[in-house]
């Protein structure tokens, strides 16, 4: 191992998160764990990782129970030119309508995103190469954006490189 990864990894660490390497099926093992068990966490692994975790936890009856889609072309358009960010091509999400005649779907999970952890944090998720996260059971409180009103029911949000799951759907 490199001395320059050896330093990220003690930056991270420093930080007082831990880092754990394994084979493949221990990690994917302890992301269905952290579902199943309810604990919240967010892992970065590799994309056979990921894509086996994806074909684990969407399965078609929760992508139907989630109202899971296709995000439009008009709202990846909307993310581009509005958010700019790119590299939005392959990417899911359901959509959660308020009483006032709001929409959060997508564009404004996005939105959020950017507001919190800022465009470049956003951007270099859909600029990873050889790696994805998954966020599981992450704390989310989904806002309208038209009356600010706090919405009933669950975002989900898939991409190549990044999704959430949550021990309810398991």
């Amino acid at each position: 191992m490199e001395k320059s990864s050896l330093a990220a990894l003690e930056s991270i660490v420093r930080s007082g998160k831990t880092v754990m390497t394994a084979e493949d099926s221990i990690i994917l093992a302890a992301v269905q764990d952290a579902t199943r068990t309810g604990r919240t966490a967010t892992f970065y692994v590799n994309l056979r990782v990921f894509k086996a975790w994806s074909c684990w936890y969407w399965t078609p009856r929760l992508v139907k129970d989630s109202g899971l889609e296709p995000v439009s072309a008009e709202e990846k358009e909307r993310i581009r030119t509005e958010l700019g960010l790119e590299g939005i091509d392959v990417a899911y999400s359901n959509r959660i309508e308020c009483q006032c005649g709001g929409v959060y779907g997508a564009f404004e999970f996005m939105q959020e995103g950017v507001q919190e952890h800022g465009k470049e944090a956003v951007q270099a998720v859909f600029d990873l190469q050889e790696m994805a996260v998954i966020r599981v059971n992450p704390v989310q409180d989904t806002t309208c954006p038209n009356c600010r009103a706090s919405l009933l029911g669950k975002h989900w949000y898939e991409h190549k490189k990044y999704g959430c799951s949550r021990s309810e759907a398991k």
